[in-house]
């Protein structure tokens, strides 16, 4: 239970955080987050290049099991313990230890891991479905147009309180670097972007459905990055959080296909896809093993080992720096794109790049600055 008065993140040079971590290696274990999540376009493009490919629903669905599988130790820990608290009390007065720390066993609360995973299952599920649903009806340039709010979103949830008590506030450094992540995001999208009468509203096709849907998918994500800042200070387990998040996750994309396939079987979803009722082709054999690899990668690289990472670093890191650094993923996929899929990077990536990466060394640069002076 976290307390009004629960201590900021560590500085460097401060005592170091749970589990040996310090601030800078906080920050490193966010910067791999990016890194893999710029590896996840590539991933999919293969995936839906090589015909005849999945629904989205479908193949997120695999997706996030095969992201579950190498977390089956957690869950049967997990079980062990809900089972053994079962058993030995039904009321809260039994939940203390020896210790009295109110936890249900060797400092796992089985109660608060559930609400925690359910809660940030639930929106990383929603701000993935709206993202896919909008980009059905709205181009991919629209659509990273618009996830770009999420560098402003972060910051203002974390100012109205969605971190919970003790949450570290929001400082300058932290809102100019979000503010500067968005204008590097935006030049690096400016060759893309066409400020006519289609993108403003008036006129052509205008603010459609689908743009609503990637904008409710970006406050998903804003408000899950602040969300998971508070239950994985609240929570001293990261794997734990992960691994119940994903099956939750999992539980949500079944529902996913199964609202699916009822579309199609009263027609509302036009013809069935593939064929027929649960004619997928990822349990049809239209796989080959390369792309079985992809579907493997992407669910176990950019999708667990980039959870887990992401929950291990906001253990320290407040949400909005954290986003900052996030938003570096459009340069590690420029710096991908040119290095394995021969794109080229034109001057506006370049720039926006480096906006990007020097948004993300503010507030280092602030928290040095503001060391010397106190030294001096």
């Amino acid at each position: 239970m976290i307390t009004d008065d629960s201590p900021p993140p560590p500085r460097d040079g401060d005592v170091e955080a749970a589990e040996g971590t310090s601030l800078t290696a906080a920050r490193g274990l966010l910067l791999a987050v990016p890194v893999l999540w710029a590896t996840y376009n590539p991933a999919l493009r293969f995936i839906y290049d090589s015909p005849p490919s999945p629904s989205p629903a479908e193949l997120t669905s695999v997706r996030m099991l095969a992201a579950t599988v190498p977390f089956t130790p957690v869950f049967l820990s997990i079980a062990r313990d809900a089972a053994s608290y079962t058993k030995s009390t039904m009321t809260r007065d039994r939940v203390a230890d020896d210790d009295g720390d109110g936890e249900s066993r060797g400092g796992r609360d089985v109660r608060l891991l559930l609400r925690a995973g359910a809660e940030l299952g639930v929106l990383n599920f929603l701000g993935t479905a709206c993202q896919a649903w909008g980009l059905e009806q709205t181009t991919a340039t629209r659509a990273g147009f618009l996830l770009s709010t999420i560098n402003v979103a972060v910051p203002v949830f974390a100012a109205a309180g969605l971190g919970g008590a003790g949450a570290p506030p929001v400082t300058r450094p932290a809102w100019a670097a979000c503010a500067l992540a968005l204008v590097g995001v935006l030049i690096t999208d400016a060759p893309n972007v066409s400020f006519d009468a289609s993108l403003v509203g008036v006129g052509g096709d205008g603010f459609n459905g689908g743009d609503l849907g990637v904008l409710l998918g970006a406050a998903c994500y804003a408000v899950f990055t602040v969300r998971l800042g508070k239950w994985a200070r609240e929570y001293d387990g990261p794997e734990d959080l992960a691994a119940v998040k994903l099956a939750v996750m999992f539980a949500c994309c079944c529902a996913w296909v199964l609202v699916d396939q009822a579309a199609y079987g009263s027609g509302v979803g036009g013809e069935w896809p593939n064929g027929g009722p649960w004619g997928s082709v990822l349990w049809a054999g239209g796989f080959d093993a390369g792309v079985w690899a992809a579907v493997v990668y992407s669910a176990v690289g950019p999708g667990a080992l980039a959870n887990l990472l992401q929950m291990k670093g906001q253990r320290i890191v407040p949400a909005a720096e954290a986003q900052v650094i996030f938003a570096t993923t459009p340069v590690f996929n420029a710096a991908i794109s040119v290095a394995f899929l021969g794109e080229a990077a034109g001057g506006h990536t370049l720039l926006g790049g480096a906006v990007i990466v020097f948004a993300s060394v503010l507030p280092l640069i602030a928290e040095r600055f503001g060391d010397a002076e106190k030294s001096s």
